[in-house]
């Protein structure tokens, strides 16, 4: 039996021999391809720190998944990689808003950083993010992935190498032009080695931790567990839909029959649950299943316009709010969802829909810039069949200031 004492000299001996042998296989062509695609040159194998942050995540990967939930996974995968497809980025950046959020719609870090990509208020609204009490586009999932593949885009042309435009991301591109500076080499071995320290921590891991999922994201055996990721064929489950201001979420998923939290999920930019104010028509998601549905059974609410906020307070009735604010009570009942005086004490606050004059209906619509036969159709819920029908010698792309009958 060895003792004690020769049991660690062993190990002293052999620990730097079995310490070298961890570590990828540095021939290893799917992992050589993904950091091609990163602009990183296959020595890169090589970086111990990698392979630790490479094993840290495959093992959180194998106990929690690569988003917060399959459902999440199952929406925002093919959203995300339908987005990426249709860009210039290599499509190994979808594990950038794994890196970020792991899909969850409510992610806040203790930054301020919000959504899928995490932007921050200001980046955000630099990258034309709108945000203000209606609405926090960095939760739009739709329109702050296209301000994330904008962003990153614009990041590549500025420092040429797709590793230096996700540092960036991280980091901003000041503090990593100091960097570069500093070292006198955009070489990431020289920029991301933790002895010299010229990036921050976070982002030296950053860099490490989105290569390690993409990593991840090649291994047909790991894979198979998660086949959302494995077989994502870049078809957007998401569908857009144009509704007019102070629509309410809560009535569009009764028209659609869905589960208000499901659709709640794919709009939590809205803020309070409704479109905003002064936006003739504003951008909402439903599932792609449902598009034929809501074009079949929805109808403009006839109450149109702003919704105050009312405080539900003890001595409150329906017909005493009903009395304050000019409005029905069946009105008042039919916006927030409750069936009778009882169910007010279950709500903190009410939204009270104010009145406006009704909207003459729309017969002809003047096309911007850019506009097509296809986007006037989304706008106003119709197919493109229905506006040809009206529009027999209208082209597909419409010219500036040319009018488009619309048949209502």
């Amino acid at each position: 039996m060895i003792g004690k004492k020769m049991r660690y000299i062993l190990i002293f001996i052999f620990f730097p021999i079995i310490a070298f042998s961890i570590g990828f296989d540095l021939h290893d062509s799917k992992k050589i391809e993904v950091l091609k695609h990163f602009d990183i040159p296959a020595s890169f194998l090589s970086d111990p720190t990698l392979h630790d942050i490479y094993s840290k995540k495959k093992l959180e990967c194998s106990l929690d998944g690569f988003a917060d939930s399959s459902e999440n996974a199952d929406i925002f995968i093919p959203m995300l990689s339908s987005l990426i497809a249709q860009s210039d980025l290599p499509s190994e950046f979808l594990f950038v808003a794994l890196a970020e959020s792991r899909l969850n719609t409510s992610s806040s870090s203790v930054h301020g950083a919000a959504g899928l990509w995490q932007f921050m208020e200001q980046t955000g609204k630099l990258q034309g993010l709108h945000i203000d009490q209606y609405v926090d586009e960095r939760r739009d999932h739709i329109k702050s992935t296209r301000a994330a593949i904008a962003y990153l885009s614009t990041l590549k042309k500025e420092f040429g190498k797709w590793y230096l435009a996700l540092i960036a991301y991280n980091c901003g591109d000041g503090r990593l032009s100091r960097a570069i500076r500093k070292a006198g080499s955009d070489d990431l071995k020289v920029l991301a080695d933790p002895r010299r320290g010229y990036l921050p921590p976070e982002s030296r891991n950053y860099i490490r931790k989105v290569i390690a999922l993409a990593f991840l994201g090649t291994e047909d055996t790991f894979l198979s567990q998660y086949d959302t990721v494995a077989n994502s064929d870049h078809d957007n489950p998401i569908s857009t839909i144009y509704l007019p201001e102070g629509e309410n979420i809560d009535r569009i998923a009764a028209v659609l029959e869905m589960p208000k939290n499901k659709l709640v999920k794919l709009n939590t930019h809205l803020k309070k649950g409704i479109t905003p104010p002064n936006e003739e028509s504003y951008p909402v998601y439903i599932p792609k299943s449902k598009l034929d549905e809501f074009r079949q059974k929805y109808r403009t609410n006839e109450l149109k316009g702003y919704f105050l906020m009312h405080r539900v307070k003890s001595e409150d009735t329906l017909a005493r709010i009903s009395k304050r604010y000019n409005i029905s009570e069946n009105a008042i009942m039919i916006e927030n969802m409750i069936a009778d005086e009882h169910d007010l004490g279950e709500k903190r606050y009410l939204k009270i829909p104010v009145n406006k004059p009704s909207v003459k209906m729309v017969g002809f619509h003047k096309a911007k810039a850019g506009e097509t036969l296809a986007s006037v159709a989304t706008l106003y819920n119709l197919t493109i069949e229905q506006i040809k029908r009206n529009n027999p010698f209208t082209t597909n792309l419409l010219k500036e200031g040319e009018e488009v009958k619309i048949d209502n």
